[in-house]
């Protein structure tokens, strides 16, 4: 009989040690917010001197998502809020994750993905020129 006892006893702990251990294992990460704004930048210069040579009536227009770089660890969930400050409807994409949202000006839009991949993914606008538009990234780290 006390060697049964003994068995039991040896069993139940072996049931505990194991189920802590799994418990250990799982790694639950809780969702990561972010808010990103995107900011225009209209600049006009009506006349420029640069080594003798005079620019006339110069644009620029530059796009900015603030901030441009969001950092999570992989197998996070992730909900990104997006606000358009532009006075353009804009775009939010990040291709890895197939993600491809155009949001229009004023309007706010929330998307939500798992980061399941590691690596530094650009976050860019599908509808203008890369040119205007200044690239943020995900970075996914281990």
């Amino acid at each position: 009989m006390k060697i049964t006892k003994a068995m039991f006893v040896s069993f139940v702990l072996g049931l505990l040690l194991v189920g802590t251990a799994q418990a250990k294992g799982n790694h639950h990460h809780k969702e990561q917010n972010f808010t990103v704004v995107i900011e225009s930048f209209d600049t006009n210069i009506p006349e420029l001197k640069v080594e003798g040579v005079t620019v006339k009536n110069i644009r620029a227009f530059n796009v900015l998502n603030e901030p441009n770089d969001l950092v999570v660890r992989k197998g996070t969930p992730v909900s990104i809020t997006i606000k358009n400050n532009s006075p353009i409807s804009e775009g939010f994409s990040i291709d890895t994750y197939d993600i491809k949202e155009v949001i229009k000006t004023g309007e706010t839009k929330t998307i939500h993905f798992t980061a399941d991949k590691a690596g530094a993914f650009s976050i860019w606008c599908q509808l203008h020129p890369k040119n205007i538009h200044l690239p943020g990234t995900l970075n996914v780290v281990q």
